[in-house]
């Protein structure tokens, strides 16, 4: 018997929902097979990678967390604290966040769709001594 991802990451984001009332937060990974490109130089393709997002809810906040080798290194959540903006992305159709750093200005943003199962992200990032944003998407599989 198979499920099919739309109805099994509605099945996620219900959990998160019932487990954001408690004190702690339960981790979901998500793994992905992912690919960066770099559009300010010409659109460089970065080598694909699999990664494992991390997914945490707590309250009214989202935390996400990117693991991977260099440059898919990524963490974003939807908290404002001394140095951040935070924004919670969640939405019927897909669930994410952003974060803005406030003195440097660099941005991050992981959002996941729900019917396709598909990350798409961005960050701010220092490749090869210039500053960039690097956009990252790729699918996913089941959240464990």
């Amino acid at each position: 018997m198979s499920m099919n991802f739309p109805r099994l990451l509605q099945a996620v984001l219900l959990c998160l929902a019932v487990f954001a009332s408690s004190a702690f937060a339960q981790t979901f990974k998500m793994p992905c097979e992912v690919e960066g490109v770099i559009p300010a130089m010409d659109d460089l393709k970065l080598k694909p990678q699999k990664v494992v997002i991390e997914i945490q809810s707590l309250g009214n906040n989202m935390f996400f967390k990117m693991n991977g080798p260099e440059p898919y290194v990524l963490i974003t959540n939807s908290l404002t604290t001394e140095e951040f903006n935070g924004k919670n992305l969640t939405t019927a159709k897909e669930m994410g966040a952003f974060r803005k750093h406030k003195v440097t200005g660099a941005e991050s943003e992981i959002r996941i769709a729900q019917a396709t199962v598909v990350v798409t992200a961005f960050t701010d990032t220092t490749y090869l001594g210039k500053k960039v944003r690097i956009n990252i998407t790729g699918p996913c599989s089941a959240p464990r």
